[in-house]
Formats: structure tokens, C-alpha cells, sequence
């Protein structure tokens, strides 16, 4: 506080000091001015003088009138002085009335300076009281904030440790699965691999007790099948047999009884047809029947086969050509 009142007396001082050295200086011009214009005159009344004693040796009849002149200007310049006193001593006088003004100015602005000074203090310590609670407050909110972030941290701890333990024990869990898993599956591989020597192929002749599937199959020897079904779902089969035998297993009976021959699938609406050698009739016939391949006795199997049309270019019987129908007749008779 006194700091700020040495500065403001300081500046006050230096204003005043600062008017009064104007002041002064003013005058002092003046003064010197008037100094001046004395020396100026007098500078000018010599002159005048030798010019006067000049023109009295030239014109002693002019000599009244310049002495006249000279007299009025020395009236007017007396006259022309005291009005400069008059008016320096106004001057004086009115510097005087302003450096009293401003004495007067600065001590109300002095007066003015310790107001708005002890309001300003005021207000700091208002401003400081403010802050220092503020600040208080401030140190309570943190404690209380740190206190309950302490708290969530104890629990966060508490809730890692209480996860770690779980996840140890189930890493541990899933280490001793894993280790089960490996050994089981060691023992699964070594029982195939044992399994797979015992069943898998022997390329010099193997033999296969499961379905066996590929894309392509080559042989270069016989094919010999002993299923009960043979099922052959290509688009065309070609056969080199100029021959076939059907009904191979018969040859090891007496009599067969079984029909022999074909049945032509005709589609879900229509029957089948069948040609075949009817063992019962001791006849080749042509059926128009319901019976499939599973059939051995087509006419027995089937009551209501029917024969077929049969619709050829020529007909013999033996060596007689049946040819149209008086032929066929006469070949009949």
C-alpha cells in the first residue's frame, strides 16, 4: 500500500514540478525576450543615432523634426515596455492563478487516487477472502474427489483380483482340457493309424468290406460282382458281348424256373414292357406289365400283364415266309 501511495506522490510531484519548471521557463522567455528586444532597441537607437548625427551634418534644417520623431519613439517604446511589464505581470499572474489550479487539481486527484487506492484494496482483500475460500473449496471437492476415487480404484483392484483368480483357475482348467484334448486325440490318431494298417489296402490284393467310391476305376483283369443288385446309371453303356447269358445261376438246376429276358421301364403313368422267354408257356412273349426286374414269373407276378402288338416287315415259320395274309394262310393250311 505505501509503495503505491510513494508512486502516486511521486507523480503528483513530478506534475507540479513539471508545471512549475513551464512556468518558469515562460517567464524566463519572456524575459529574455524583452531582454532582447531592449538590446534590439537600443541596437536600433545607436543607428538611429549615427544616422541622425549623419543627416545633422547634411540636413541641420530636418534636425527638430527627427529630434520630434525620435522623442515619440522613444514615448512608444516606453509606452511599448510598460505594456510588457502590464502584460508579463499578467502573464505572472495568470501562471500563478493556474499553478494554484493545478495544486488544487492534483490534491483532488491525490484524493482521488487514495479513494479508488482503498477501494482497490478493498477489493482485493474482498477479492483474496473470495479466492481463499474459493480455493478452500477447491481443496475440499479434490479430498472428497480423491477419497471416492481411492475407493473406486480399492474396489477396481479388488473386482482385477477377484477376475484374476477366476481367470487363473480357468486357464488352468483349460490347460489340464487341453492337455486331456491332446492326449485323447493322441490316442484317437494312434488307434486310427493302428486301425488304418490293419484295414487299408493291400495293392498286390485287397479286399474291401465297406462302400468304395472314385471317379475313375480301370481294370485290366475280370470284374466279378456278388451283390444281389447291380446298378449301372450311365447315359450309354456299350458292351462288347456279342453273346450274353442271362440267368447264369439256373445251370446248376435240373429246371429252371424262372422267366428270362428284358423289362423296359416306361415311365410312372405308363406299364412296363417286357419281352421275355415265359417259362411257364415254354414261349417267347412280349407283356405289356406292372412288374419290374424283381419279377421271376411275370405272368404269376402280374395277372393283368397283356400281351403286346408285334409289328415286323415279314414273319417265317421254319422256312416258310408267312408274308401277307393269304400267305400266311396258305402257309397255315
Amino acid at each position: 500500500m505505501s509503495n503505491i501511495l510513494s508512486q502516486i506522490g511521486a507523480a503528483v510531484k513530478g506534475k507540479v514540478d513539471g508545471v512549475q519548471a513551464n512556468v518558469t521557463a515562460e517567464e524566463t522567455a519572456r524575459i529574455a525576450a524583452i531582454a532582447a528586444e531592449a538590446s534590439s532597441r537600443s541596437s536600433a537607437d545607436t543607428t538611429l543615432q549615427s544616422n541622425i548625427d549623419a543627416e545633422a551634418s547634411t540636413a541641420r534644417a530636418a534636425e527638430s523634426a527627427n529630434a520630434t520623431a525620435i522623442s515619440s519613439e522613444a514615448s512608444t517604446a516606453r509606452a511599448a515596455e510598460a505594456a510588457n511589464a502590464t502584460a508579463i505581470s499578467d502573464e505572472e499572474t495568470r501562471a500563478t492563478a493556474a499553478e494554484a489550479t493545478l495544486t488544487t487539481n492534483l490534491a483532488a486527484e491525490a484524493t482521488t487516487a487514495r479513494a479508488a487506492e482503498s477501494a482497490n484494496a478493498t477489493a482485493i482483500s474482498d477479492e483474496e477472502t473470495a479466492r481463499i475460500a474459493a480455493v478452500s473449496g477447491e481443496a475440499s471437492t479434490r479430498a472428497a474427489a480423491d477419497t471416492a476415487l481411492q475407493g473406486e480404484i480399492d474396489a477396481e483392484e479388488t473386482r482385477a483380483q477377484a477376475a484374476e483368480s477366476v481367470l487363473t483357475t480357468n486357464l488352468a482348467q483349460e490347460v489340464t482340457d487341453r492337455q486331456t484334448a491332446v492326449t485323447a486325440e493322441a490316442a484317437t490318431r494312434a488307434a486310427a493309424v493302428t486301425n488304418l494298417d490293419t484295414i487299408k489296402a493291400n495293392l498286390s490284393g485287397a479286399a474291401f468290406t465297406g462302400a468304395v467310391s472314385g471317379t475313375d476305376l480301370t481294370l485290366s483283369g475280370n470284374l466279378t460282382v456278388t451283390g444281389t443288385t447291380t446298378s449301372i446309371e450311365t447315359v450309354n453303356s456299350q458292351v462288347k458281348d456279342s453273346i450274353m447269358l442271362l440267368n447264369d445261376g439256373a445251370a446248376s438246376g435240373t429246371n429252371n424256373a424262372n422267366d428270362v429276358g428284358l423289362i423296359m421301364e416306361r415311365g410312372s403313368s405308363e406299364d412296363n414292357v417286357a419281352l421275355v422267354f415265359d417259362e411257364g408257356e415254354d414261349k417267347f412273349v412280349c407283356y405289356k406289365t406292372s412288374a419290374s426286374s424283381s419279377s421271376t414269373d411275370i405272368s404269376s407276378d402280374d395277372t393283368s400283364a397283356t400281351l403286346m402288338d408285334i409289328k415286323v416287315n415279314d414273319v417265317f415259320v421254319g422256312a416258310d415266309n408267312l408274308g401277307s395274309l393269304a400267305q400266311f394262310t396258305a402257309a397255315l393250311g
